[in-house]
């Protein structure tokens, strides 16, 4: 474990590496030199209080909140300069806290949305998103905004799984779920691992230990600490300090 000044990644292969990225929203410096890298097939999670630059560092990353100074790379190409819908087509899927479904729209027509094409590769995944939330069949003809938090969560990665993704953004899938859903949601993360890299910002840290492989901390718009997941279990001071947890 160590801090993210120089971050430590040794030979570990990169999908996503941020490099020293300084983002502000209006006159307000939110992100101040965050640095931190992604490996391959793995979840890494990001953590910190409320108002340490989390989600605005998984913005900055779509290009939906800019970076102003500093770089971010997917497989090794610069895509801090690019539209959102360009660095989504280059294999990133989003995930936003607001689920960022069509509450007008039936489950299916939602998926059918996200698939574009119907070709055998996206027929395949919707087959197995679909045993992983089954809760998705059963609604499939419910509009969105009908659907419980938890079902609107399920709907929501699944969108954005859809397509053939290297990397999932997803930003605090457990927020507002009850514990029975919280479960779900972590035994769906653990499988949908196995299949693409994950990067997650989370505030239930019995979540992120469950799901997490790696972990950041940042804490005032600032990377300070990174490293794996179990190291950070018995790390109570860093735990009390940048997370609130007694």
């Amino acid at each position: 474990m160590n801090g993210c000044n120089r971050p430590i990644w040794g030979g570990t292969l990169m999908l996503l590496e941020v490099k020293g990225i300084h983002t502000m929203i209006g006159r307000f410096h939110i992100l101040q030199g965050v640095s931190f890298g992604v490996p391959r097939g793995e979840v890494t999670v990001l953590l910190g209080r409320n108002g340490a630059g989390k989600t605005t560092t998984i913005r900055s990353i779509m290009g939906l909140s800019p970076v102003v100074r500093g770089e971010v790379r997917f497989e090794g190409e610069q895509i801090q300069s690019l539209p959102t819908h360009v660095i989504a087509r280059k294999g990133i899927g989003y995930v936003p806290e607001d689920m960022g479904i069509f509450g007008d729209l039936t489950v299916e027509e939602n998926l059918k949305v996200a698939m574009g094409r119907d070709d055998p590769a996206v027929s395949d995944r919707l087959a197995w998103i679909l045993e992983l939330f089954p809760d998705l069949k059963v609604y499939w003809r419910r509009k969105g905004g009908q659907l419980s938090g938890g079902q609107k969560q399920m709907l929501s990665i699944a969108r954005a799984f859809i397509q053939n993704r290297s990397l999932l953004l997803i930003d605090e899938p457990s927020k507002g779920l009850a514990p029975i859903m919280v479960d779900k949601m972590v035994e769906g993360i653990r499988q949908i691992k196995e299949r693409t890299t994950i990067l997650l910002v989370e505030q239930n840290f019995s979540m992120a230990q469950a799901v997490g492989d790696r972990f950041v901390i940042l804490d005032g718009g600032r990377c300070v600490h990174t490293g794996p997941m179990d190291a950070l279990k018995e790390e109570k001071e860093l735990q009390r300090r940048y997370l609130g947890i007694a």
